[in-house]
C-alpha cells in the first residue's frame, strides 16, 4: 500500500516537473534535472520495498501471527511521537527560521534516540544546521528562513 502510495506521489511529483519550463539560456538541463532526479528516486525506492515486501512475506508465511507486543505498542507510540515533534517543526520553521528551529528539532530527536549522550546531540544537531546553511544558503544562494535572526 505504501509503494502504491509514494508511486502515485512520484507520478504527480514527475508530471508537475515536465511543466516546468526550459530556459534557452545557461544550464542545458535547467530547473528539470533535479525534481526529476527525486521522482525517479522515489519509484526506485517504492520499487524496492515491493521487492523487500514480497521477500518479508514469504519468510513470515511460515509463522503464526501472534498479538501486539508492549515493545510494538511502544513503537507505534514513537511514531506518532515523531509526526507530532515534525508537525511542530514544520509549523515554527518560518517564524523561528532555519537557524533556530533544525537544531532545536534535530536535537529533540536525537535526546531520545541518543539518550544520556548531550554534548554529542548539541554538536551533531549544530554541525548539521551549519553545514546545511552553507551549503544551501552561502555556496547555493537558496533563501532559507531567517525568522527573528536576520543574517
Amino acid at each position: 500500500m505504501l509503494a502504491a502510495v509514494i508511486i502515485i506521489v512520484a507520478a504527480i511529483y514527475l508530471f508537475a516537473d515536465a511543466g516546468l519550463r526550459t530556459a534557452r539560456i545557461g544550464d542545458p538541463l535547467g530547473p528539470k534535472a533535479f525534481p526529476a532526479l527525486v521522482g525517479g528516486g522515489l519509484i526506485l525506492s517504492a520499487v524496492l520495498l515491493v521487492f523487500e515486501t514480497l521477500a518479508k512475506r514469504r519468510t513470515l508465511e511460515d509463522r503464526t501471527i501472534e498479538p501486539r507486543t508492549k515493545d510494538e505498542k511502544h513503537l507505534v507510540l514513537v511514531m506518532i511521537g515523531m509526526v507530532v515533534w515534525s508537525g511542530l517543526y514544520y509549523y515554527v520553521f518560518e517564524t523561528l527560521g532555519y537557524l533556530i528551529a533544525t537544531p532545536l528539532f534535530l536535537f529533540g530527536l536525537l535526546s531520545y534516540f541518543n539518550q544520556r549522550k548531550y554534548l554529542t546531540n548539541v554538536l551533531v544537531a549544530l554541525g548539521f544546521t551549519g553545514i546545511v546553511y552553507l551549503l544551501f544558503s552561502i555556496l547555493l544562494g537558496v533563501p532559507l528562513p531567517s525568522g527573528p535572526l536576520r543574517l
